[in-house]
């Protein structure tokens, strides 16, 4: 049973009367409460012509058991999870414009961290995006008596002819599946397949699915040679999966982007510098590839043990990708569990011949849509509404606006770590209260002035951020603050 001693460390910490006037900074984060008007003036912040369009009433609502019929079995109830935005400048190929982006997360800093990394974004200019290709994959797979059989199907599954009656079953099924390539090979009695499929606007694993069965059991009929049993996916397609094949043959929404950002700007928002930063990424993709040998055991003379380890640890570079991805996720109504081959990518940070910052990030597997699943639910819908897509190439628009939000999250993240800001940010927003800044920076809440003139009449001299930082005259240290420490190490 753990002890008394375990327990309190649990319970939250009383604050003391004292502690209200220590400083602007504590002063005003001890009143940013979510109240009515906060959330208020966050929905003013968002354009006036996507508010005409959105019931943003929908994430306050408490919806019936009717409402998920379609989308849980064995319903009990919902969670509640927090909303937060951030806003970035894009310059896509298919999105263009100043961006809001829901994030759905009860990771404190999240928010902040990504919301940082956007307004250097938006101040130099937005992030240049292009989609490189869309397509969901199935892998059936097929078992005959003997490897001559498995041969013969192999080259009929490779004729034109087969490839277009394929093509034409799927469609039949379902309208959005476009078989776009087949993939085979043989191995032993079996023939391995893959399906690559171009499924619009949705997300496409359930449709890619469902047309490689209805197809496959129309198009047998017409085979050579039938095999004894077959397999609907294996493994092979990467459903929920973080593997090497994804960084080649990507899956999903292949997209890419970077910003460049002016050295001066970057110290001026950051306060780090641009040389830092590149010297960061480059450390942290070292080491991730030597962790990565290690594991596939190129470092000593063995040979691997086991191949499954490629497909785990080869799977790009990016920093904390999945931390915004998910946030994106489950805010739009889609498989939290997607973030898993959605994360799938490489950042990198290097300096121009000038000495600016060029941010790169690459997502070769984005795993989204902007219909079907948990979209059409009201909060879902609601949080995409604000997005503000367009109706024509909208998913690969949904891409490029993700991709923007993950390079923001990067550029804030490795900045907060190099500076140290993250641990303090944290230590902050976890024993008072949430962040109360606009997307773009901007306070919601004035500062405490009464606050301020308090803190400097009760601690002298010092500055405010004296106060906060606990500093006092050189050489001295309060008795209080002695007493306040010695109960902190004994708890």
């Amino acid at each position: 049973m753990p002890s008394s001693k375990f327990i309190n460390k649990l319970r939250p910490k009383k604050k003391k009367d004292k502690d209200k006037h220590r400083g602007s900074m504590t002063s005003l984060a001890e009143t940013q409460t979510q109240t009515p008007s906060e959330v208020e003036t966050r929905k003013e912040y968002i354009e006036a012509s996507i508010l005409s369009k959105v019931n943003l009433d929908a994430l306050n609502e408490k919806d019936d058991s009717n409402t998920f019929k379609s989308n849980i079995e064995n319903y009990i109830g919902t969670v509640k999870v927090p909303v937060g935005a951030v806003q970035v400048q894009v310059n896509g190929s298919h999105a263009n414009g100043k961006y809001t982006v829901p994030l759905a997360t009860t990771e404190t800093s999240l928010v902040g961290t990504c919301n940082r990394g956007c307004q250097l974004i938006n101040m130099c200019g937005g992030v240049e995006s292009v989609v490189i290709k869309k397509q969901v994959q199935s892998a059936p797979i097929f078992h005959f008596e003997s490897i001559r059989l498995a041969v013969k199907f192999n080259e009929w599954l490779g004729l034109p002819a087969t490839f277009e009656s394929v093509k034409t079953n799927a469609i039949a099924v379902v309208e959005e599946a476009v078989l776009v390539k087949l993939e085979h090979s043989v191995h032993g009695n079996c023939v391995y397949s893959r399906w690559y499929f171009d499924t619009g606007e949705a997300v496409g694993q359930n449709i890619s699915t469902y047309a490689t069965k209805e197809a496959m059991e129309s198009i047998l009929k017409e085979a050579p040679v039938q095999p004894s049993s077959w397999d609907l996916d294996v493994g092979l397609a990467r459903n929920r999966q973080a593997a090497t094949s994804l960084m080649i043959d990507g899956r999903g929404v292949y997209v890419t982007g970077e910003v460049v950002c002016p050295k001066e700007k970057v110290e001026e928002i950051l306060h780090v510098s641009a040389e830092k930063l590149a010297s960061f990424s480059r450390e942290s993709r070292t080491w991730q590839l030597i962790s990565h040998t290690a594991v596939l055991g190129f470092s000593s003379s063995k040979a691997p043990s086991h191949t499954v380890s490629s497909n785990i640890h080869l799977e790009g570079s990016t920093y904390q990708s999945a931390r915004v991805i998910a946030a994106i996720l489950v805010a739009s109504g889609l498989d939290a569990a997607a973030v898993v081959e959605s994360h799938v990518g490489i950042s990198d940070m290097k300096l121009t011949k000038n000495g600016d910052l060029r941010v790169i990030v690459t997502l070769p597997s984005l795993m989204i849509g902007t219909t079907g699943g948990g979209t059409k639910l009201p909060s879902q819908q609601a949080c995409l509404q604000i997005i503000d897509l367009p109706e024509e190439k909208s998913r690969e628009a949904f891409a490029e606006v993700v991709l923007a939000a993950v390079l923001g999250g990067e550029i804030g993240m490795c900045a907060a770590m190099i500076s140290h800001h993250f641990v303090n940010k944290k230590k902050r927003t976890e024993s008072e209260t949430p962040s109360t800044s606009l997307p773009n920076g901007n306070s919601v809440i004035e500062e405490d002035k009464a606050g301020e003139a308090a803190a400097e009449k009760l601690n002298g001299d010092a500055t405010p951020s004296e106060q906060v930082n606990g500093d006092s005259a050189p050489g001295e240290v309060k008795e209080e603050t002695k007493k306040e420490n010695k109960k902190d190490q004994s708890n």
